[in-house]
């Protein structure tokens, strides 16, 4: 699975356990669980932490900046848990 230096930084800090993707990566031998979709505003407002941010308004920045656009708060994601240990 491809990551940004965003991500890279807290994978390697050890604070990213999730990422959150439009596309179920089934097969990808970094993943250790996927949920079904799940809209934005869960993931933001509960799951920020897991995914390396500090607040749910940098995770908003973060993945904007991914999409180069606004997310929506409706839009649906496979949040993707990641295996212990992961180097990237």
């Amino acid at each position: 699975m491809r990551f940004n230096a965003w991500s890279k930084k807290r994978i390697a800090a050890g604070v990213k356990r999730l990422t959150s993707r439009k596309k179920a990566y089934v097969d990808d031998p970094d993943v250790f669980f996927i949920t079904p979709p799940l809209p934005w505003w869960f993931i933001k407002k509960f799951l920020f932490r897991d995914e390396g941010a500090e607040s749910p308004e940098e995770l908003q920045y973060v993945i904007n900046k991914i999409f180069r656009r606004q997310v929506g708060l409706d839009e649906l994601f496979h949040v993707h848990v990641l295996k212990e240990g992961l180097e990237v």
